[in-house]
């Protein structure tokens, strides 16, 4: 097939693979999300008790797939994108807002976290206990990571789709500022996911 004919822009190896990781990344964290929306039961042991006995765990995480599939399109819009600078611009901003909200979430909850096991910050019903709060330890190792992650995906998907060293370097900045806020919110008692 003649490139020249390709709805396809060309796009660095660098931006459709960081798109690429993104995309799986989301897409396979919206599948335990989607089983447990169908009442599926395996994995809610990982889980607060009080949240995977709630009669609203199945609608948490209907609400919780499309975020997923926003993320994971975001991915593919590093890879399929057209040139329009108002899509570009849209792409960019969504993905600072995720990179900002994910990875202040992450850093955020491996930090409370241990400090939960840690004993610093009590728990519900008092200070940790290896049995009876193990879900701290699974958020911490499991959950918490994977939003760090992905907001890390989401930055590194944005600098490789930017070209110049001057938009990069802006980037990095504006996803950093983006990250303080979401920790700095996160420590006054609002966390936005």
């Amino acid at each position: 097939m003649n490139s020249n004919l390709s709805s396809k822009p060309s796009q660095s190896k660098s931006t459709v693979w960081a798109g690429g990781a993104v995309f799986v990344w989301s897409i396979a964290y919206m599948l335990p999300h989607l089983y447990w929306a169908l009442g599926g039961r395996i994995g809610v042991s990982l889980l607060k008790p009080g949240v995977a006995a709630s009669s609203q765990f199945e609608l948490i995480n209907w609400i919780s797939l499309p975020i997923f599939i926003v993320a994971g399109l975001v991915g593919l819009g590093f890879i399929y994108l057209g040139k329009s600078k108002i899509l570009r611009l849209l792409l960019l901003s969504v993905t600072v807002l995720g990179c900002s909200i994910a990875t202040a979430h992450g850093i955020f909850g491996i930090i409370y976290r241990g400090l939960q096991i840690a004993s610093v910050i009590g728990l519900e019903n008092g200070t940790f206990d290896i049995h009876d709060d193990m879900y701290v330890v699974w958020d911490m190792v499991i959950f918490e990571p994977w939003f760090l992650i992905e907001g890390i995906l989401l930055a590194i998907a944005g600098w490789c789709f930017l070209k110049g060293a001057r938009s990069r370097k802006v980037w990095l900045g504006v996803c950093v500022v983006g990250t303080i806020v979401g920790l700095v919110t996160g420590m006054l008692g609002v966390r936005f996911a």
